[in-house]
């Protein structure tokens, strides 16, 4: 097995350390503490904290658009499948989490990432209306443009948003998991 270079192992440590306590929290000396390494250490591979927080993102930018292509291709309209396939996407971004906890606040602090933020919401958004759209052609729902387009966002916020109310529940009351929260939106399309 190859061994992990210093940028890589940086990478991993801080998507742990930003998906656990948030990207506006940590900061370039809390990356080099938590991997024993100096901070010059650290920004002899990344300038800072705004580069490594960038090269996530495009790490999760590149992983979303394949999910996306391969999915959008082997769409065939079939509910189930297309359930399965937003179980996918939303691992993609439970990966990146750190990314959907606070997608407001890195639109901001980071304006280079701005553009592609947008860009890559706009076309997680399309291929979701199209993806649903097949669910409700195949189902004869009618009035399929406009119902599909609200059931992808609605889709979309879940994807992003999910877990955020379960983080403020009490341990002892119940969570619900990504599927569930995916099947009611689906429960209609599905056969009995």
């Amino acid at each position: 097995m190859a061994k992990m270079s210093t940028r890589e192992l940086i990478l991993d440590v801080a998507l742990v350390l930003l998906n656990e306590r948030g990207e506006s929290v940590v900061t370039s000396v809390d990356l080099a503490n938590e991997m024993n390494i100096s901070p010059g250490n650290l920004y002899y591979h990344f300038k800072g904290k705004e580069e490594v927080v960038e090269e996530l993102y495009a790490q999760f930018h590149a992983r979303v658009l394949v999910v996306l292509q391969e999915i959008t291709s082997q769409a065939r309209g079939d509910a189930k499948q297309t359930l399965a396939a937003l179980c996918v996407i939303s691992d993609v971004i439970q990966q990146f989490k750190f990314i959907g906890q606070d997608l407001h606040g890195i639109h901001e602090r980071y304006p280079n990432l701005r553009a592609s933020l947008k860009k890559l919401f706009h076309f997680l958004e399309q291929s979701l209306i199209g993806l649903v759209r097949l669910v409700m052609d195949k189902a004869k729902v009618s009035d399929s443009t406009t119902a599909s387009r609200l059931l992808a966002v609605n889709l979309l916020y879940t994807l992003i948003n999910f877990g955020a109310y379960d983080r403020l529940l009490d341990d002892n009351q119940p969570k619900t998991t990504i599927e569930e929260h995916l099947y009611m939106h689906f429960l209609p399309f599905l056969p009995e």
